[in-house]
């Protein structure tokens, strides 16, 4: 597949999982009462699928790395780890939040499980566009 069309695939992967997966789950937890921050609210949910583009690109770039996983585990480990350290660790000091938002960790441990659907949501999507007839139009480049 060209780089451009591996790009564009790892953007739009890392976009449509969060509506597909990662908010689903969120959604879920939230029901619960286990997910600090509500599903689907919209100005969130559009910065977050601009953003979650960015880490679809940097799956892309890790995946290589993480090729003795199967894509599914590999994506599910990504989303728990690389997003859930940049948020807790980066994002909410920044903001002037203590670490991990001062969460406690039942509702982190929510948090991290929405970000494990979130990643393995980008595998599924590159899975998707590599095979099937989006995968191939993507591998046969820009005619």
């Amino acid at each position: 597949m060209p780089i451009a069309n591996r790009l564009a695939a790892g953007a739009f992967a890392g976009a449509l999982a969060v509506p597909c997966f990662h908010q689903p789950v969120a959604a879920i937890l939230g029901a619960l009462g286990l997910f600090p921050a509500p599903a689907f609210a919209l100005p969130g949910l559009w910065r977050g699928m601009a953003f979650s583009m960015l880490w679809g690109l940097l799956f892309l770039w890790l995946r290589p790395r993480l090729a003795r996983l199967p894509l599914a585990l590999a994506g599910a480990l990504y989303g728990a780890t690389v997003p859930i350290a940049y948020l807790f660790l980066v994002m909410a000091p920044w903001r002037g939040f203590p670490v991990a938002y001062g969460m406690p960790p039942h509702l982190m441990g929510a948090v991290v499980l929405a970000h494990a659907a979130f990643g393995f949501g980008i595998a599924a999507w590159l899975a998707l566009l590599r095979g099937g007839l989006l995968g191939r139009w993507l591998a046969r480049g820009a005619e």
